[in-house]
């Protein structure tokens, strides 16, 4: 859980302290106050990048040349923490006094789910979106899988970089250098595609008790992932290698681009058998991801033994009052949640009671 965090000339803020409590915690105010950036801010600890900025200079206080968080855990991995960046120089974190000098050794260290309105894009949105949410989840709970991510990307990019050279020098046939490349993918690929898969399974098991518990009828809420390439463990890797890469060699070299592995695979949420894109309704999309954001929770507190903290970024947009109290229900009973919004009253229409004691408001004025 995470106690007290701080913020130094980040987004709007000079400097702010927020204390945070067990249970629920209501972060009230206006449009513009920094809601979503506190909520940004804790992120940043777990994630070490925003879930909304594409660079972290655009985190740093307008005319000011860095930002500090500092934060204040119990019951985790470690009790202090403090994220910084400095233009020019990059960004650096300090858990419990050490530095950390891997990105990769920062992912999953406190153990969180976030939610927000722009979350409906892995519903709705393409393929990619589906791929980027999996990707953080995964790499939330399985340090190798991170591992393996950033040198599947590496070995790519160093892929791609010689197809164009190929297109360029207009040589368009199946290389030894090629073929290296290949041998160090397949084996990335195939643990990548594997730990898909049973995160996946992981995810349909809950989503069907959660189905049952927040809809009345009798249907029934899945995902199916389809990669792009099925390498199984026994699988011939001189046969995947040249199925993949030298059939369709022209084609990479004239596109220059890989056109095969896991930034390739498709996930697909079904209701009833029918694909969730074909007909859901932005509320119905919302429904769907914070199942999916419950979901995820069940998932990290069974692998990590510890409870997530759950941070929603305007939970209640676009939920029906029906459905959202049953959702609420869920949601009161984890351990630590950050809740954003610009009206109680909005919260008490969708079944959350205010003034009980494990309820805190924090109002930023």
């Amino acid at each position: 859980m995470i106690r007290k965090l701080y913020v130094k000339q980040f987004r709007i803020f000079d400097e702010k302290t927020v204390y945070l409590f067990p249970g629920i915690n209501i972060i009230l105010g206006k449009n513009g106050t920094g809601k979503t950036s506190l909520l940004e801010a804790v992120y940043f600890m777990n994630f070490s990048k925003s879930f909304k900025a594409p660079r972290d200079d655009d985190m740093v206080q307008r005319g000011k040349d860095y930002f500090q968080i500092y934060t204040e855990w119990e019951q985790a991995e470690y009790h202090r923490a403090s994220g910084n960046f400095l233009r020019n120089k990059g960004k650096r974190f300090i858990f419990d006094g050490e530095t950390l000098t891997k990105i990769s050794d920062v992912v999953g260290s406190f153990p969180m789910v976030f939610q927000s309105p722009e979350d409906y894009r892995v519903t709705s949105g393409p393929g990619a979106e589906r791929r980027i949410y999996f990707d953080r989840i995964i790499s939330q709970v399985s340090r190798k899988y991170l591992q393996d991510m950033m040198q599947y990307r590496k070995v790519l990019k160093n892929r791609n970089a010689y197809l164009k050279q190929l297109c360029e020098s207009k040589k368009h046939r199946y290389t030894r250098q090629l073929e290296i490349y290949d041998i160090q993918l397949i084996p990335l690929i195939r643990r990548i595609t594997t730990m898909r898969e049973k995160v996946i399974g992981l995810f349909n098991r809950h989503l069907k008790i959660l189905y049952g518990e927040i809809f009345n009828d009798a249907g029934v809420g899945k995902i199916r992932y389809k990669p792009s390439v099925q390498i199984a463990e026994n699988s011939d890797t001189e046969q995947i290698r040249k199925e993949q890469s030298e059939k369709q060699v022209e084609k990479e070299i004239a596109l220059k681009r890989t056109l095969w592995g896991p930034n390739y695979d498709q996930y697909v949420f079904y209701r009833n058998d029918v694909p969730l894109i074909h007909y859901a309704s932005q509320g119905e999309h919302k429904i769907w991801m914070t199942l999916l954001k419950l979901a995820e929770g069940e998932i990290i507190r069974s692998r990590e033994k510890a409870e997530p903290v759950f941070l929603f970024d305007d939970l209640f947009a676009e939920l029906d009052v029906g459905n959202s109290r049953r959702i609420v229900e869920n949601i009161m009973t984890k351990k630590q949640a950050l809740i954003t919004t610009t009206d109680l009253n909005d919260l008490r229409r969708h079944g959350v009671k205010t003034g009980e004691k494990d309820i805190h408001i924090i109002e930023i004025p």
